[in-house]
């Protein structure tokens, strides 16, 4: 977008009032410096699904996994499969939420594991998880990762705060 405005800028530079052209031009510099300010986990909070999903695809491969994206509709309950070196395989729930998430991704992370043949499943998220998704979790063999733990992986893959 500022990569845009500059070049938009450009077209009429010569011919501007040079209070238009540095008015343009400082916004644009403090859209970078805001941009760059938030944390990762603020520009997750800002992303809808499919964008956390995709997100995710770069912080496990960061972290060392062969990554999957499944179909963005009828996924049959996993997002992302990942893969170890040694071919341990993790079917993934990705839930990008404002809210707490319950234990419907827990049955549907469940449900992959079988589906996809993966050894287990984890359900990511932004936020944090109910006690009946602990509860069901547990017995399920899920792992779940909530924002606390989410900041941890993006930091082990790389990404900023």
């Amino acid at each position: 977008m500022a990569l845009s405005l500059f070049i938009a800028t450009g077209l009429w530079w010569f011919e501007a009032p040079m209070w238009s052209v540095v008015t343009v031009l400082a916004l644009g510099i403090a859209w970078l410096i805001w941009r760059m300010r938030l944390s990762t986990i603020d520009r997750i909070d800002r992303m809808d699904g499919r964008e956390f999903e995709l997100f995710l695809e770069e912080v496990f491969t960061a972290l060392g996994y062969t990554v999957t994206v499944t179909p963005a509709s009828r996924d049959f309950g996993a997002d992302l499969l990942l893969e170890t070196s040694d071919g341990w395989s993790i079917a993934v729930q990705a839930k990008r939420y404002e809210k707490v998430v319950g234990l419907e991704a827990v049955q549907q992370v469940a449900a992959s594991v079988p589906y996809y043949g993966a050894n287990e499943g984890w359900v990511v998220t932004n936020s944090s998880y109910t006690d009946s998704a602990y509860e069901l979790a547990e017995p399920n063999q899920v792992r779940l990762i909530a924002r606390t733990e989410l900041e941890q992986l993006l930091k082990q893959a790389g990404f900023k705060r």
